[in-house]
């Protein structure tokens, strides 16, 4: 049987060859009812393009994809990749599988999701409804999502977020600061609502403000580097208005917030305290060490991977429980010094 080319499938949904290669390559220049069904009379036909075809049919390229929205230049400032890509090395190397890190081409996730010659994607960040999803459900990769939200496509690997995040909150709230920022991971894509990590950390967060009765917190958006953490420092109110606590939703981000502070002049923590989230390596080695949220990031990996593994097999597969949080309290914290504003006491 002659495999099915680029023609048979222009043919099928009469279009032209371009539209096909537009539907594969560059989605975004199709009308969503084109696009639609291109790929419809495609998967029918079972074409898929080169590179990906032999991946795809025979399921031997013995290779695990790391599907990642931002660019590697920005997911590399964090260690946190290098401690899940750990984790998930641990069981490629079990199973002889090789990792692949797929990050957006020219602009567009889809579009190197059709290049990407995998046997399976582990999906980072992404929304259960994001456009990259539902590609890989056309095509018929098997997917794991990691720190997503409940999907009943996929199942989804995530930490106890809301409950770290709470943890981080009353603990700076404790210690008798009244006035919190709080640095909120940006949106994974080009789109306006926060990632689901996001949402879960800064309900964690509001949580525990709200049941001690501390003024509402002055939030701003943050990327995960120390650059992004020193300029999020940088908008912060200052004076009266100044906080004296700062909740990160990643590590370095709130080494960027140490770094600028000190810089500025101001001791952390007897001026500021700062906590993170994540607890990389590098959380332990800054001056002061870092007070932060633990997660377990090289397991996460793990799970995800072994997960992937048995759909890859054609195993059914469940999403796991959440995995446990736990606050590490080190040096950048401690008790506040401005207390002009009271707490309510439970």
């Amino acid at each position: 049987m002659s495999r099915v080319t680029i023609a048979d499938v222009a043919s099928a949904a009469g279009v032209s060859k371009t539209a096909v290669s537009f539907a594969f390559n560059n989605p975004e220049r199709l009308g969503h009812a084109t696009l639609e069904r291109v790929l419809g009379v495609a998967q029918d036909l079972g074409y898929t393009p080169h590179p990906a075809a032999r991946a795809l049919s025979m399921r031997r390229s013995g290779t695990i994809g790391i599907l990642i929205p931002q660019r590697l230049s920005t997911v590399f400032a964090n260690p946190f990749l290098s401690e899940l890509i750990q984790g998930l090395g641990e069981l490629c190397e079990e199973h002889d599988l090789t990792l692949l890190l797929v990050p957006p081409l020219n602009g567009s996730l889809e579009g190197a999701i059709r290049q990407a010659s995998v046997d399976g994607f582990i999906s980072l960040g992404l929304s259960p409804d994001d456009s990259a999803l539902g590609v890989l459900d056309r095509i018929g990769i098997p997917t794991v999502l990691v720190d997503s939200e409940d999907s009943p496509s996929h199942p989804t690997v995530n930490v106890d977020d809301g409950g770290g995040a709470r943890a981080a909150a009353a603990h700076l709230i404790g210690l008798g600061h009244r006035q919190l920022a709080i640095l909120v991971l940006p949106p994974a894509r080009s789109q306006v609502h926060s990632t689901p990590t996001a949402e879960r950390r800064l309900a964690g967060y509001r949580a525990a403000i709200a049941e001690a009765g501390v003024p509402a917190p002055h939030s701003v958006i943050a990327g995960i580097s120390v650059a992004a953490g020193a300029s999020a420092f940088a908008s912060l109110p200052k004076g009266k208005r100044r906080p004296t606590g700062v909740l990160a939703m990643s590590d370095m981000a709130a080494i960027g917030v140490v770094t600028a502070a000190q810089a500025s002049g101001l001791r952390v923590p007897d001026d500021l305290s700062v906590v993170g989230f994540d607890d990389v390596p590098a959380s332990a080695w800054t001056n002061p060490p870092l007070t932060t949220v633990r997660q377990p990031i090289v397991e996460k990996g793990r799970l995800a991977a072994r997960l992937l593994i048995q759909r890859m097999k054609g195993k059914p597969v469940a999403s796991p429980a959440p995995l446990k949080t736990s606050l590490v309290i080190r040096g950048s914290t401690a008790p506040a010094t401005n207390l002009d504003l009271r707490i309510k006491r439970r």
